[in-house]
């Protein structure tokens, strides 16, 4: 049979595999219907800093919506309509940075973190149950860096402590 410790490495690594595969399979999961919001919460807002289309309330971005859904009446896709709005404005338009080239790091990165982090606190954790002191049948601590006393020693203080230490672990 396993041991506890190959038990514990097998389900920590079932753990890493079982996370790893929801967060390759998250994106797969969307759902087919597009809508003019689908694009517009992609989109950052020309008028309202640090908003996407779809929650700026300016009239400029009440126009690009608009457009949007002519677009999207016209039966463009909404990589047509996201490429339209990438030629006029540049990338930056974008709310989230493309995948692809360097930019792919913005989202590899924090993935590389996360993971890094759980392996990390996975093997800090079994090195701290492995560092725990071992107890005896009767239950006693077994002292490991007790500094020894020297038996020549005349203080009486020293000596009488040595022998309640004696008393107190028979």
């Amino acid at each position: 049979m396993y041991s506890n410790r190959t038990t514990r490495r097998l389900s920590c690594s079932m753990i890493l595999v079982l996370v790893s595969v929801m967060v390759v399979l998250s994106p797969l999961s969307s759902s087919g219907a597009l809508t003019w919001q689908d694009i517009a919460a992609d989109l950052m807002s020309p008028a309202c800093p640090g908003r996407t289309l779809l929650n700026c309330t300016s009239g400029q971005a009440e126009q690009w919506r608009e457009l949007i859904r002519q677009k999207l009446a016209q039966g463009e896709s909404k990589e047509q309509v996201m490429q339209y709005f990438i030629d006029m404005r540049g990338e930056e338009i974008l709310a989230a940075p493309p995948k692809r080239g360097f930019a792919l790091t913005a989202w590899l990165f924090p993935l590389f973190i996360l993971l890094n982090g759980a392996g990390l606190i996975v093997i800090l954790t079994c090195r701290w149950a492995r560092k725990r002191p071992s107890i005896r049948q009767d239950n006693t601590h077994t002292p490991t860096n007790v500094p020894t006393v020297a038996q020549d020693s005349s203080d009486p203080y020293r000596e009488r402590l040595q022998q309640e230490l004696k008393d107190f672990t028979a």
